[in-house]
């Protein structure tokens, strides 16, 4: 009966350590894992790399596309058409006076060594509607100044709101009222009143 006993309680204390050896195996893996799972959250909160690379790529050709330049306007010489749109210019001829007269009006720069520089210009309609050209959709530039056209009401052969059926075409004068002495100029036309449509003809 004590053989019995003694036996029971070595197969007890036996089993007992076993089992603290098992949770000390358990314990020690734990950390283990939790370390795991940390490395990993931290590789995929990291940033790639390449995907860096893409954004910066991205970004670059974004800043260079916003700072390009702006088209410049189209440039075409005297006697040379210039399609700007649906409408083609032509200038003529060019020329300068001190005074315009028509049968029943007669015309003079308002400033003391001004003259008027006429512009002969022929417009063509090469699109699908009726447009209205008007001197107004010229102007005369010289480096930065601009020179709006002078309003001659009864000259005759003058652009004011003239109508050009698609495939017509129609010539008239542009008057500007210029210092005397201005040279190497360019007249800038325009296809409306916003003039969202622009080219420019070198009047040299």
């Amino acid at each position: 009966m004590k053989k019995g006993l003694k036996m029971f309680f070595f197969g007890l204390v036996g089993l007992l350590v076993v089992l603290f050896i098992i949770g000390s195996m358990s314990e020690d893996e734990q950390p283990t894992a939790a370390n795991e799972s940390s490395e990993a959250n931290k590789s995929s909160a990291s940033p790639s790399p390449q995907k860096d690379k893409a954004t910066t790529d991205s970004e670059t050709a974004k800043d260079a596309k916003e700072e390009a330049p702006s088209e410049e306007p189209k440039l075409a010489k005297i006697g040379e058409e210039l399609q700007v749109g649906d409408v083609v210019f032509k200038v003529n001829k060019v020329k300068t006076t001190k005074e315009v007269s028509s049968d029943y009006f007669s015309f003079s720069p308002d400033s003391e060594g001004a003259v008027f520089l006429i512009v002969n210009v022929t417009v063509t309609n090469k699109g699908k509607d009726t447009i209205n050209t008007d001197s107004s959709f010229f102007k005369l530039i010289k480096d930065d100044i601009e020179y709006s056209p002078s309003t001659l009401i009864g000259a005759d052969g003058f652009f004011l709101f003239e109508a050009i059926n698609p495939g017509l075409a129609q010539s008239g004068n542009v008057a500007f009222e210029i210092p005397e002495t201005l040279k190497d100029y360019v007249l800038n036309v325009q296809t409306g009143f916003w003039g969202t449509e622009q080219g420019q003809i070198n009047l040299k």
